[in-house]
């Protein structure tokens, strides 16, 4: 423990460029890693367990042996064969006769396996797919009925397959066979020495081939020995079953004087293993698995009671995470004893986990169904002691709040409020709903509460709480509570905002409240969550970590943990140890801001991946003991952290491809890849004709924490623009890809979080046949052929045409005086048309003039009379007799006689009758009777100007037009049916 406090210490300071430790740091962690302590195994709460069941691996329900190959892929000697498990999914591979699969070994991504009077091994093939190769042809014939295959080995560049019926050593393509005595009982390797059982003779051990006697006591001959393991330097432990475990070495054997010994050999052992941390693991046939430290003290029993799935296990092995995978007689489990995280739940009776504190050597747990306590010491697992939770009477129900005040305890409940006095509860308080307690520092004895309705006043008489009273003046629900320098009490309100609060000197009631909530540089959305850290008020916010500055009245961006958590979401709750370290929970996920010796600041988040979606929404718990205990609340129950357990949490396997599969729409045929050949290959790409433009790529990443939380991402180069989003799926399809190199890029994020380095595999897509090199020559040499032919038959074409031109010229030439006469002729026509378009452009000229001139008299008579109008105004004005009317009457005769000129008419008529053709002879003509006042009014409905037009013109009313073409009707003897302005223009 002290080796891993230096090492914390070393990390500090070589984070902040202290580079003179860094040797001896480096060193240390050699040293920590390396050695019994590297693989530390908690045995306080249960570890996490991972259950595969018969319906998830779809095989046998027993599974004997484990192992796992370079990759780290797991393979399991199961009833149905060999169980491969990548990470995301399970294959099966037979035997040739069906028969069980008692062992397996992997040798690097070789995998041997011995079955019933079958051994042999998995490898790929041309295609990359792993099949069963036999070597059982090796055998000699007389030796081929040897039963059984119990256990492989692997002896540099050796084989050794060990049955009942004999041991086979597999070494340059032939096959030795050692034959028992009588029958071999199981063998077993202990650092690189091999001993198996013979029934007849007694321990033995292999030797250059040949077999020589260990120990010929009688219980080697007698019962069944179920493992062989190290203990120290010079001896074994030896696991006898119905006998209990002995120690051997060079004096004998004798009882190995480990305290879970005697209750082992009643859950008779079937198999054991030592772990790198030197811990011994002990599989039983009744009851689980059994974990203990090398003088034989349990540090962890698991049983179908907490997690497995059965009792009965088979097989142990120790996976390259230092984690525990157990073959069980129904299904297979995964325990995660190399995790600083183990857990109270259930089986320890508790639920869900809303307070934990350590008071006086026993741990309180206040859940959703009551407040649970037991002593600390009884935490840790001691065989056949009772170690669960106890329900403390009266306090059943939801447990809000569990606070230390004057060297009591005190809990907050939905009941109301209770004294705490060891495995008692006293109830102070039946008011409804206690959140929060708090001292008071200028009141020793009391203390004040938060309550769903308000605040409460609680005060110690001789080491009792009682309740004083509920403070007046505020009815709040008060959960976050917080008093400050200045005497004021703040309260934070998830649906209202900030309350700050004046109380009396005693606090009986409060005497202002102030509400903050989108103002005073607080953000519009809610909530905002009261902190401690160093004594003072933080707030956090969606904008960020905040203090309230008096002197601006105001809250402000905190100078130091605004940039600390730039970059994370809300964050929801702080709280602060005695170390200086922030523990914080955001909406997604919990951290820790460990302060270092320099000052400043780490975050650690992975190690609390693992939780971060069983965590408390809303209601986020810790309780920090010391610097290895810290407690969680969650969903499933009390989490154990502990910071001294070192594990590499970075260290993450590669993304493997497990299969690639290209084909197209009309082909059937199909070109697959798999293994780890496949990987990164950019120097030998496989190129695939285009109709196999269709491609599924299979891929997983070998991690168990979790598998369920493991994530992709991936990007075809050359065809996608950006890499997909995260999700759990292990394949990706793409369809009528175009030719040209690709590359497909994976990468993976575990449930820790971290991200995997990508993996990448290269291949290219020929162009279709008409696409091709050979087309585009083809397609060249087509098109100067074609050109080649072009020029030729034009060359014909041209002298043809020649021949044709020469008698053309000749008919033209004949042709050519007939055609001077048409000439001539056509331009006398021109000549003609020339004059016409003269005749036409004067014309339109005059119109333009015809058309200025009565736009000119239109304005000129509206004028005059305007100002006939208001000279008439002016004449009403004045008297009879008086010198001025005499002027206005003068002026309005000038005036009548212009509006009633004949001269602008006369001009109109010339310019009109040259326009129009004589239209208005030819109509007096027609009708004689027409006045010239009629002609006029006809003339201006020819030039199609309407009434309001024609009225200035004829210095007459709108009306008087009106008046003046209904006569004109009349005279023109028109239909009732004919529109007087369409006659006029079509006459």
């Amino acid at each position: 423990y002290v080796f891993i406090k230096i090492s914390l210490y070393l990390t500090a300071y070589s984070s902040s460029g202290m580079k003179i430790f860094r040797g001896f740091y480096i060193l240390l962690l050699v040293l920590l890693i390396g050695g019994p302590g590297s693989a530390q195994i908690k045995g306080i709460g249960l570890p996490f367990i991972v259950n595969h069941p018969r319906s998830n691996y779809d095989a046998g329900t027993q599974n004997w042996s484990v192992t796992q190959s370079e990759r780290g892929f797991l393979y399991f000697g199961n009833n149905d064969g060999i169980l491969e498990f990548d990470g995301t999914g399970w294959e099966t591979y037979r035997m040739p006769n069906a028969s069980v699969v008692r062992s397996v070994m992997a040798v690097g991504d070789t995998i041997y396996a011995g079955a019933f009077e079958e051994i042999g091994f998995l490898a790929p093939d041309e295609k990359g797919e792993l099949v069963w190769n036999s070597l059982t042809h090796l055998i000699p014939e007389e030796y081929k009925n040897f039963d059984e295959v119990w256990s492989i080995f692997y002896d540099q560049g050796r084989v050794i397959f060990q049955s009942f019926l004999g041991v086979f050593i597999l070494e340059d393509g032939e096959i030795e066979v050692i034959q028992p005595s009588g029958q071999f009982g199981f063998m077993y390797e202990v650092k690189d020495n091999y001993y198996v059982i013979d029934l007849e003779r007694g321990l033995m051990q292999l030797e250059n081939g040949s077999l020589s006697l260990v120990s010929n006591n009688p219980l080697f001959r007698q019962e069944d020995v179920t493992c062989i393991i190290p203990h120290n330097n010079s001896s074994l432990l030896v696991g006898i079953s119905g006998e209990g475990f002995f120690l051997l070495d060079d004096q004998g054997m004798k009882p190995w004087g480990g305290a879970i010994n005697g209750n082992l050999q009643q859950y008779d052992p079937y198999a054991g293993i030592r772990l790198t941390s030197g811990n011994y693991a002990f599989g039983t046939i009744s009851n689980g698995v059994f974990i203990t430290d090398q003088q034989g003290n349990l540090v962890q029993h698991l049983n179908r009671n907490k997690g497995l799935q059965t009792n009965t296990v088979l097989a142990l092995f120790e996976d390259q995470r230092k984690n525990l995978w157990l073959g069980m007689d129904n299904g297979i489990d995964y325990v995660e004893i190399s995790s600083a995280l183990t857990k109270f739940d259930y089986n320890f009776n508790v639920e869900s986990t809303y307070a934990t504190v350590l008071y006086d050597d026993i741990l309180y747990v206040g859940t959703n169904q009551g407040l649970y306590a037991q002593r600390k010491d009884e935490l840790r697992n001691k065989y056949g002691e009772e170690t669960e939770f106890r329900l403390i009477e009266g306090t059943k129900g939801q447990v809000w709040s569990l606070e230390v005040i004057d060297n009591t305890l005190l809990c907050g409940h939905n009941q109301g409020s209770f004294q705490i006095e060891g495995f008692r509860a006293r109830q102070i308080s039946d008011i409804r709903g206690f959140w929060s307690f708090m001292e008071l520092p200028e009141h020793d004895d009391m203390a004040l509460a938060g309550t769903f309705t308000g605040l409460a006043r609680l005060q110690n008489r001789n080491g009792n709480w009682h309740l004083l009273d509920e403070v007046e003046g505020f009815r709040e629900s008060s959960r976050d509570l917080f008093y400050d320098q200045h005497g004021y009490l703040w309260v934070s309100h998830g649906y209202r905002g900030l309350f700050r609060l004046d109380p009396s000197g005693d606090f009986s009631r409060i005497e202002e409240v102030r509400l903050f909530y989108d103002e005073a540089g607080l953000p519009g959305d809610l909530p905002y969550h009261i902190h401690a850290i160093n004594g003072e008020m933080v707030v956090s916010t969606h904008e960020g970590i905040m203090q309230y500055d008096r002197s601006a009245d105001a809250f402000l961006p905190h100078p130091f943990l605004q940039e600390l958590f730039e970059n994370k979401e809300f964050v929801d709750h702080m709280k602060q140890d005695d170390n200086g370290n922030i523990w914080y929970y955001t909406l997604d996920y919990m951290g820790l801001m460990r302060r270092l010796y320099d000052g400043t600041f780490r975050d650690i988040v992975v190690p609390f991946a693992r939780i971060s979606d069983i965590l408390m929404p809303a209601f986020e718990n810790l309780f920090v003991a010391d610097d290895a205990n810290a407690y969680i609340g969650s969903q499933h129950g009390l989490i154990h952290y502990d910071p001294t357990v070192i594990n590499d949490y970075f260290t993450i396997e590669e993304v493997y491809f497990t299969g690639i599969s290209f084909f197209g729409n009309k082909e059937r045929d199909t070109f697959f890849l798999d293994g780890p050949g496949i990987k990164n290959n950019q120097n030998n790409p496989p190129e695939l004709p285009f109709a196999l433009n269709a491609v599924t790529f299979e891929f997983t990443i070998p991690m168990y924490e979790d598998p369920a939380s493991t994530m992709f991402s991936n990007r075809l180069k050359g065809f996608d623009e950006t890499w997909s989003e995260w999700d759990e799926h292990n394949f990706r399809d793409y369809t009528n890809l175009r030719e040209g190199d690709y590359v497909f890029e994976i990468k993976a994020r575990t449930a820790l979080g971290i991200e995997s380095e990508v993996s990448a595999f290269h291949f290219s897509i020929a162009p279709p046949l008409w696409r091709s090199t050979a087309a585009y020559i083809v397609y060249v040499t087509l098109l100067l052929l074609a050109i080649a032919a072009t020029v030729y038959f034009i060359r014909r074409r041209m002298l043809r045409i020649r021949q044709r031109e020469k008698i053309r010229q000749e008919k033209k030439l004949a042709h050519k005086e007939k055609l001077f006469e048409a000439q001539t002729a056509l331009s006398e026509k021109e000549i003609m048309h020339l004059r016409n378009e003269s005749l036409k452009q004067e014309m339109q000229h005059k119109n333009k003039e015809l058309a200025n001139i009565t736009m000119h008299l239109i304005q000129k008579n509206k004028m005059l009379t305007g100002l006939k109008n208001e000279l008439s105004k002016l004449l009403k004005e004045y008297p009879s007799d008086s010198p001025e009317r005499q002027q206005v009457n003068n002026l309005m005769k000038k005036v009548n006689r212009d509006l009633q000129n004949e001269k602008h008419w006369s001009l109109f008529n010339s310019y009109f009758d040259e326009v129009h053709q004589d239209f208005l002879n030819r109509l007096k003509e027609k009708y004689p009777d027409l006045s010239p006042k009629e002609l006029r009014l006809c003339a201006y409905l020819r030039m199609n100007l309407s009434t309001k037009e024609i009225a200035p013109l004829m210095n007459i009313s709108v009306r008087g037009v009106e008046i003046s073409r209904y006569r004109l009707r009349k005279k023109l003897n028109l239909a009732s049916n004919t529109n007087l302005t369409d006659f006029i223009l079509s006459y």
